[in-house]
């Protein structure tokens, strides 16, 4: 039996729930029947993954996260890139020691797992890619919106040519989130990214996804309160190279907040609400069908994007997402931070 294994540099929230992905499948699933068609699912036969343990810069998070997790803790950082049972890597520190860590982990030969934003500078994603080029590695960043209910589904419907040609996007994410963006790293943009490249990139990826490259970008932000250094509430219209046109609004200032998609084609629309709720279609001839995440009976997305690295490493599988992808979401997000600073649009490469 094949055996990959896995280790977690970066014991937060996030890595700990990645980490616990990779446990279920060490102790194997039981895989419901989907309604639909899947892709990257369910986890290879015949291969065994496994945790080897974590690291983080302190000992004390990567203890509680070893007890939670069932595994070990790596003494040092050098000490997990040179344990040679470990082939993959998983990334899950503050967005700006991405970069490193990942060429770090790359030059010791390892498959390479980082969590989004890819890094903070488009120079350093580039680096990232070359780096995985060269080693021969697989590099994946979690974009995993993608892999939630309504996000993939109305890709599915989109793909099927149900409302045909997309003409327009557009996509309202806000929340109170100032307390989050008001301590730690993440106050600091220079260190998160704030909110347009740590969070949005999820955003810009998806209509990226949904519309295809992006030729330009406008963007207007306020900074209001003194809490962070961030942009507080933005908003962006982008012209993609089809021809199609998008707008993005996300905020940390809505006490109300919201997440509204909507998709408007050549002969229908669609439209969610993100996370939660249903997923409507309607075409021009009056058809309707309504979807909601219980019915679609999807995996966990994190466990998916997971199982699909895991594919991509065992059967040469095409990732759902990679480091291009993730490239691309961070020039989009720097692209529209420009943007708010020049207050002029910002072309980019497609």
């Amino acid at each position: 039996m094949e055996s990959i294994c896995f280790a977690l540099i970066g014991a937060g929230g996030i890595g700990k729930h990645l980490a616990q992905q990779i446990k279920r499948l060490e102790q194997g699933l039981e895989v419901p029947e989907p309604q639909c068609a899947l892709t990257h699912f369910p986890p290879p036969e015949g291969v065994q993954v496994q945790l080897a343990g974590v690291y983080d810069e302190s000992p004390e998070a990567a203890q509680t996260a070893a007890n939670e997790l069932e595994t070990s803790v790596y003494p040092s950082l050098s000490a997990l890139l040179e344990d040679e049972s470990v082939q993959v890597v998983i990334i899950a520190t503050p967005p700006f020691t991405h970069g490193e860590l990942a060429l770090q982990s790359l030059a010791h030969g390892k498959h390479v797992f980082c969590e989004k934003p890819m890094a903070l500078q488009v120079e350093q994603c580039d680096a990232m890619l070359e780096a995985s080029r060269r080693a021969q590695r697989l590099l994946m960043v979690g974009q995993v919106l993608r892999l939630f209910p309504a996000f993939w589904h109305s890709n599915q419907l989109l793909q099927q040519g149900r409302i045909g040609t997309v003409w327009a996007i557009s996509v309202r994410r806000t929340g109170f989130d100032l307390p989050l963006f008001g301590k730690g790293w993440r106050r600091d943009p220079a260190r998160s990214g704030g909110l347009v490249i740590e969070m949005n990139v999820h955003e810009l990826d998806y209509m990226r996804w949904i519309g295809g490259e992006v030729q330009q970008v406008f963007a207007q932000g306020i900074r209001p309160m003194p809490d962070t250094d961030s942009i507080q509430h933005w908003q962006g219209v982008l012209r993609f190279a089809t021809g199609a046109i998008g707008a993005l609004e996300a905020s940390m200032l809505d006490t109300l907040g919201r997440y509204t998609v909507n998709i408007i084609g050549e002969r229908g629309s669609i439209a969610h609400t993100g996370f939660a709720g249903e997923l409507l279609l309607r075409t021009h001839d009056g058809q309707q069908e309504q979807f909601d995440a219980e019915s679609l009976r999807l995996p966990d997305p994190y466990l998916w994007e997971l199982t699909a690295f895991v594919r991509a490493i065992a059967l040469g599988e095409p990732l759902p997402f990679d480091g291009w992808d993730g490239r691309q979401a961070v020039a989009l997000a720097l692209a529209c931070l420009q943007s708010i600073e020049t207050g002029t649009p910002v072309a980019l490469r497609c």
